[in-house]
């Protein structure tokens, strides 16, 4: 951009284009980023506060060792996605549907699983509260 200037004007409907900029250290405050596309871009060590995120698509990102408090995400969808050495702590997961994971060697501490149903799923080494649960439902097998 050729203007020297670091402060921008506000204006409606104004479109504006960056390419192959640099911009460290920026702050965006009280700015409609709505209907945007970020291609190719790093937002390293970013800081979101207060973001409105609604309906938003994130493809191909990685998110390595961030760090995500104080989210609402009612009906978000969570496909193909690593979630590998990730902790959830704190969280409101209610009617949540896990399809296809990968949730070998995953811990669940002091969560409430009131209503929770299990189906179609491999639970080789499954515990819960130290009982092995494919050999108690072996068990529950035999004596029907």
């Amino acid at each position: 951009m050729s203007d020297t200037s670091n402060i921008f004007e506000p204006g409606f409907d104004k479109k504006v284009e960056i390419s192959y900029d640099n911009l460290p250290n920026s702050s965006f405050e009280d700015v409609n980023l709505g209907g945007a596309t970020f291609t190719n871009v790093s937002l390293k060590n970013a800081n979101f506060e207060d973001v409105n995120m609604d309906e938003a698509i994130f493809d191909n990102i990685s998110m390595q060792s961030s760090k995500f408090t104080d989210m609402y995400m009612v009906n978000s969808r969570f496909l193909g996605v690593n979630i590998s050495g990730s902790r959830f702590g704190c969280s409101i997961m209610n009617n949540v549907e896990f399809k296809n994971p990968d949730l070998k060697n995953s811990q669940f501490v002091h969560c409430d699983l009131t209503g929770v149903e299990i189906s179609d799923c491999k639970i080789d080494g499954l515990k819960i509260n130290g009982i092995d649960i494919q050999k108690l439902l072996e068990q529950h097998e035999k004596e029907l």
